[in-house]
């Protein structure tokens, strides 16, 4: 149990530590590049709203304007998985999520 407790740990790690992430920030006259190189990866995220990445960037709730992204990543040999309610596996990818209501009082309970 010990072995595969310090194995979960070191994966974790491993995951956290090739990823890169901004939030709630403005991004404006930048370049955004993935030169990840990603070979013989497991990234797999198990569980109820789990999240994992691999040599991905995210970028969430942060204005991104006049901006160039540039995805370069390199990924041979991958197992991506996403195992569970609203759970998320990238590998290698960029993903830039913005959410903008101009008039909250359109969006009504059903």
């Amino acid at each position: 149990m010990k072995t595969l407790a310090t194995a979960l740990v070191l994966t974790l790690a491993a995951t956290t530590s090739f990823s890169a992430m901004a939030e709630g920030s403005k991004v404006s006259k930048s370049t955004i590049i993935n030169a990840s190189k990603n070979k013989k990866v497991i990234n797999a995220a198990i569980g109820n709203k789990a999240k994992a990445s691999v040599g991905s960037i995210t970028v969430e709730g942060s204005k991104v304007s006049k901006s160039t992204v540039i995805n370069a990543s390199k990924n041979d040999k991958v197992i991506n998985a996403a195992i569970g309610n609203k759970s998320t596996a990238d590998t290698g990818s960029i993903r830039i999520q913005y959410l903008i209501f101009l008039n909250p009082s359109i969006f009504k309970a059903v």
